[in-house]
């Protein structure tokens, strides 16, 4: 279940989704101190994370998810939501900056859960 985007500059591309998210300019999303994301809508905030991982052989930069820790399962409506909006902002706002997105339905690296 993770989000794999493909891009000759992953490191830019991750610099660049960070900054939108700490100006606001993200449409809701929000990042930890330890820089996982989550979607800041009231019914979704901390409910699941996105991890991000640099893959430089790959160029890739991906996004695992992670369930919250008292969770003992993923709902297939919290990864569709958390999916889909992620996907929509990086479309949104950075288009640009990548070739192609593939979102996994099955567990995939880096997911944790």
């Amino acid at each position: 279940m993770a989000i794999i985007i493909h891009t000759d500059q992953p490191h830019l591309l991750l610099d660049k989704i960070y900054e939108a998210i700490d100006n606001k300019q993200a449409e809701k999303w929000s990042r930890t101190h330890d820089g996982r994301l989550t979607y800041g809508a009231l019914l979704w905030r901390n409910e699941a994370f996105f991890k991000p991982e640099i893959w430089v052989n790959e160029n890739e930069l991906r996004f695992g998810l992670l369930k919250r820790k008292d969770r003992k399962h993923i709902t297939t409506k919290l990864y569709t939501t958390f999916h889909a909006k992620l996907i929509e902002m990086l479309l949104y706002r950075f288009d640009r900056d990548f070739r192609s997105i593939t979102a996994t339905a099955a567990k995939t690296d880096p997911d944790q859960f």
